[in-house]
């Protein structure tokens, strides 16, 4: 199984130190932590893959929202957004909810903070306050704007999920509302970054946090 590893890239010196800081202050496993758990866990490939493209969304949302005043724990965003499918591999053959199981597991662990946000991953369970982005929101909203590898619409995600997973009528309105709550985020995140969300893949193009060396 091939295990990633990331590094900083030109305009991103700084960030991570600031981000080892904060874990040693808090339980939030380190990113060499997060990638031997994942390779512990057996995470597919593909699931890897798609976890350090979604890792890659949620910082540079996070990184900057705060910017703009936003107060959003990047050590817990850059962590949950790598463990959040941690349970995934396992998951798909026990038919077990992936989000809860992982949850359980880093709550076991310690992680108490990064298994609230595993748990959220999916579905949110929390009012949305228009002026406040939190954690879970996100990594909920990276996870919806990754699709296997690639970053996409929300439109072609939910597109591609409603043909996963929305067959038959309570599945398809659970759907549906899912897409509401995911289009509500959006606004409010990129209302507060002034972008349009379109602009996400170039933006991250111009101005990448982390690369990845991906190592057999």
């Amino acid at each position: 199984m091939r295990i990633p590893s990331l590094k900083p890239l030109s305009g991103g010196e700084g960030l991570f130190e600031k981000i080892g800081c904060e874990m040693k202050e808090k339980m939030i496993p380190t990113r060499d932590e997060c990638l031997r758990l994942m390779s512990q866990y057996g995470m597919l490939s593909h699931i890897i893959d798609h976890s350090i493209e979604v890792t890659k969304v949620a910082l540079y949302l996070a990184v900057e929202l705060n910017k703009r005043g936003q107060r959003i724990d990047l050590g817990l965003v850059e962590a949950a957004s790598l463990l959040h499918d941690l349970t995934k591999s396992g998951c798909l053959k026990t038919k077990e909810d992936h989000a809860l199981t992982g949850s359980q597991l880093l709550k076991g662990m310690g992680y108490i903070r990064v298994g609230e946000i595993v748990a959220e991953h999916i579905q949110l369970s929390g009012k949305n306050d228009p002026s406040l982005v939190t954690e879970e929101e996100v990594v909920n909203y990276a996870d919806k704007r990754v699709q296997h590898d690639r970053i996409v619409s929300l439109e072609e995600r939910f597109s591609d999920l409603m043909d996963r997973y929305g067959k038959g009528q309570k599945a398809s309105e659970q759907t549906e509302q899912l897409k509401k709550t995911t289009f509500e985020i959006e606004h409010k995140i990129f209302s507060i970054l002034g972008i349009d969300p379109r602009e996400l893949r170039l933006q991250l193009d111009e101005d990448p946090l982390i690369g990845v060396e991906m190592n057999e």
